[in-house]
């Protein structure tokens, strides 16, 4: 959806659920005490759903709305009025602000001062901030009082000592997370982490608190408030598991249990069961003392749990427990320790393959597959995670491979409502006779068919341009596995030898997308980069313009970040993936079948193959497209273009205008005056560019020696060879030409420039030149109903004039922004998140076409691609 889209539909939201919500209130303020049946009290109470629905629903389309109608400019001043709010709360909290407000009614901002012994200017301008975002009132003008925020966080100790957490440690942690990927890089290590930069110390974060009583006091006062809500309550441990089927007498061990909580929430619901929970020496010391003095437990589930001391990284003591229970440990570690935890059970498993783990913790979606605000509250934890200890939370299909990494897998998976946690059991994965988990292979070749032999399916990649490529480097890089099938019987089997011009969005793009051994290869194999442009006459070969730079003053000019040879740029993409690039396998049919979650390809050959998600990268030509996109609106421009390679030699360089040798060259030829009568207006455009490859990048890379790269574009009525030669170009596009035909024709389209520009195709290699029609992608690419198992990059959806030069990075840019959806989701991504890669798609294409058809316009007189004819595919 566009801008104007969604602001209507989060606008339709809103009047959908704020009636709805203010009648339901309406309606329960009679049903109940009058304490109980508030609206303050209505809106906190999670057990009443017909208010919480709405209520959810509302924030949710009231959040999207903010973000919707803030303006680019102004998220700098939402992040400005965020930063001085958590100021405030910090000022309030800290200097006790909060407990000398009464509990009812308002005080005036002097008698407040005085009370707290603040100086009254800071008050103000505190607390009229903590008004103005809703923490603190000011019910009449000069008085100050409680929100329900602030009076939550005065009487509830546990809230208070959250906010002095989030403040006085969260915040400024989080403050030195650049500092501290700017100091260590990519580290695991405990003790390199932005906790350690802010508050100064060499120890890991455990560490560090159980050597200060005031941090240890406020951490686990935090940590009991966050427990106790709702998303974090015990209860979906209770309630999301199922006990009652363990046999009597069975054994529960609390690995990382702390003082018990879980074990005696889970004794009073089942008598049967015997629990031990395991922590740290002083952990249990503790643990044990506060149990004794319970009064609150009885004797009979006490006698049923008992404390053992164990540090978690060591071998598990308890070998006869059927189950394993982890809540909120895995997190803390990142793969490499979570591994070891894991390997000790996966021990014990092994000597009793009947026991479970279950590991509740918490379960990243896939961006954008719930409510803002709850994928809000998951990334706030993930970042925390990074920044106190050098860990992260996980999406299903990380702690798929975690557990994969040490033989167990996932047989059960629940995910209890409005709960941030999910609950993981676990098992052992089936043996091979050998005693390892099986690998399985991600195809099996049988009978000139390819079937995938697991769920280990690959994605599956038809077209081997650069955006496929890129797109198979990237699932490299984050170990999907994958196929890529070329209709081209190998990398080089016709001209592709022509330049790529790649700007900055292009350029950090490959930096995201490529492994980093490939990207350091696309660097260093770059041709030197000139910026400039000089403009000829064809027929005296006179400069007419010359300029240096990109077009505009400074960093908004038109600059180019690298230039790169097409050829080479591909065998470099092919690096460590050639086994997986299958060439002379051209694509016929596809079919999805969700309930299998299985697409099938179908080649020409009769080869068929099976995988996860299929991706059309297959170019003009997509087979995938006419079947995915049937609306598809593709024009003729009525253009045809010749590309071509000169060798830069010495003969070149005698008989070329000096300044043409430099940079960008450019020869506009108009028809003269009566034949554009008959024909138009529009010219025939030469672009020309040197390549230059430097000494180093010869000595690391299999470079060509420097050629001029070179496209002549026009009117396809102007691409005619003489009188009872060829044929037309439509007759030769029609046909396949071969590159002599080309080479031909390029001569024959300038048979009376100036010879000094015309040498350019006299000395030209003309096994490299190709004539191909210029078809495009209206800007407005129609939208198609998205799928879970289908999708399209580069030019199989959006192809557009090369007038723009931005074709191939807008193709790599789609390869990137598809690799994160797929990396997110593990190679099976929902149909909502390939939704949003295709809109994101969908208006890059719209910014590259509309900039292609303006250079378009210019080169050969392209009228409105919207009145264009259909491109018919011939």
């Amino acid at each position: 959806m566009d801008l104007y889209q969604q602001l209507k539909a989060s606008l339709d939201e809103i009047a959908l659920h704020g009636p709805e919500l203010v009648r339901h209130l309406d309606t329960e303020s009679h049903n109940g005490p009058p304490d109980q049946t508030t609206p303050a009290a209505l809106l906190q109470d999670a057990s009443r759903s017909t208010i919480q629905h709405p209520r959810k629903r509302l924030v949710e389309a009231a959040t999207k709305l903010l973000q919707l109608a803030t303006t680019a400019d102004g998220y700098l001043e939402h992040l400005a009025n965020s930063y001085q709010e958590l100021t405030c709360v910090r000022w309030l909290v800290d200097l006790d602000v909060l407990h000398h407000l009464p509990a009812t009614g308002s005080v005036s901002y002097p008698a407040l001062a005085a009370e707290a012994s603040v100086p009254l200017k800071h008050l103000k301008g505190v607390a009229r901030m903590a008004v103005v975002n809703g923490f603190l009132e000011e019910p009449v003008p000069g008085h100050v009082a409680h929100s329900r925020a602030s009076s939550l966080l005065a009487r509830d100790d546990n809230f208070m000592s959250w906010a002095r957490w989030m403040t006085n440690y969260s915040m400024p942690v989080a403050y030195r997370f650049a500092d501290a990927t700017r100091r260590w890089g990519d580290t695991d290590a405990k003790d390199q982490t932005a906790f350690n930069l802010a508050l100064d110390t060499a120890d890991p974060f455990f560490d560090h608190v159980r050597k200060n009583a005031e941090l240890t006091s406020v951490f686990s006062a935090y940590m009991r408030n966050v427990t106790a809500s709702r998303s974090w309550s015990l209860a979906h441990a209770v309630d999301g598991f199922d006990w009652g089927s363990l046999p009597d007498s069975a054994t529960v061990v609390d690995v990382g249990g702390s003082h018990g909580q879980l074990a005696a929430q889970v004794a009073k619901r089942f008598p049967r069961l015997e629990f031990v929970v395991q922590d740290l020496p002083e952990t249990v010391a503790a643990a044990r003392e506060a149990f004794e003095a319970d009064d609150t437990l009885d004797a009979a589930v006490k006698s049923r749990i008992r404390f053992v001391s164990h540090d978690f990284f060591t071998a598990q003591p308890v070998v006869d427990a059927d189950v394993y229970f982890l809540r909120m440990i895995i997190h803390d570690w990142p793969d490499r320790d979570a591994r070891v935890i894991l390997e000790h059970l996966r021990q014990v498993l092994e000597a009793r393959p009947s026991a479970r783990v279950v590991i509740m913790d918490t379960l990243l979606p896939p961006p954008g597959s719930t409510t803002i605000l709850h994928e809000q509250q998951l990334r706030v934890r993930d970042l925390m995670m990074m920044q106190v200890f050098n860990a992260r939370e996980r999406e299903l299909d990380d702690w798929k491979a975690l557990l994969d990494d040490v033989g167990l897998q996932i047989t059960h998976l629940e995910q209890p409502k409005d709960s941030v946690m999910g609950l993981l059991t676990v098992q052992l994965k089936p043996k091979t006779t050998n005693g390892h988990p099986p690998r399985e292979p991600t195809s099996a070749l049988s009978n000139g068919s390819t079937h995938a032999a697991s769920a280990e399916q690959p994605v599956l990649i038809i077209g081997a341009g650069i955006g496929g490529l890129c797109l198979a480097q990237a699932l490299r890089k984050s170990r999907i596995p994958f196929r890529v099938y070329e209709r081209d019987p190998a990398v080089d089997s016709r001209p592709q030898g022509y330049r790529l011009k790649l700007q900055a969005d292009a350029a950090d793009a490959l930096a995201r997308l490529l492994p980093e051994d490939v990207y350091g290869a696309f660097r260093s194999s770059c041709a030197a980069l000139a910026v400039g442009e000089t403009d000829l006459d064809p027929f005296t070969g006179a400069v007419v313009r010359s300029r240096s730079g990109g077009g505009l003053s400074g960093a908004v000019g038109l600059v180019p970040h690298h230039c790169v040879d097409r050829s080479s740029f591909r065998r470099i993409l092919m690096r460590d993936i050639e086994e997986d690039v299958v060439f002379g396998r051209e694509l016929e049919s596809y079919e999805a079948d969700a309930a299998r979650g299985v697409v099938t390809a179908t080649f020409k050959d009769g080869h068929t193959v099976e995988g996860r998600f299929i991706v059309g990268a297959d170019g003009l030509h997509s087979v995938i497209r006419r079947s995915h996109i049937p609306k598809s609106l593709l024009k003729d421009t009525g253009a045809a273009c010749i590309y071509g390679k000169t060798p830069l030699t010495p003969e070149l360089l005698a008989a070329f205008p000096d300044k043409g040798a430099r940079w960008m060259t450019v020869v506009s030829d108009h028809a003269p005056m009566l034949q554009s009568c008959l024909i138009g207006d529009a010219p025939v455009t030469l672009l020309m560019e040197p390549i230059r490859f430097t000494k180093a990048s010869r000595s690391q890379h299999r470079l060509p020696e420097d050629y001029v790269y070179w496209a002549l574009i026009g009117p396809e009525p102007r691409f005619r060879f003489p009188d009872g030669a060829s044929g037309s170009s439509r007759e030769t596009l029609a046909s396949g030409q071969v590159p002599n035909d080309a080479a031909s024709l390029s001569l024959a389209v300038t048979e009376e420039w100036h010879p000094s520009i015309r040498c350019v195709f006299e000395l030209q290699d003309t096994r490299q030149a190709t004539l191909v029609r210029v078809v495009s992608s209206v800007p407005d690419v129609p939208a198609w109903q998205p799928s879970s198992m289908v999708t399209v990059l580069g030019d199989a959806v959006h192809p557009m004039s090369p007038c723009g030069g931005i074709g191939a990075q807008t193709a790599i840019c789609d390869a990137a922004s598809l690799a994160e959806v797929l990396a997110a989701a593990r190679g099976s991504p929902s149909p909502r998140a390939v939704g949003a890669f295709e809109e994101g798609m969908r208006s890059r294409a719209h910014r590259s076409i509309r900039h292609s058809e303006v250079g378009s316009q210019k080169m050969f007189g392209l009228r409105s691609l919207v009145d264009c004819e259909p491109w018919t595919g011939c």
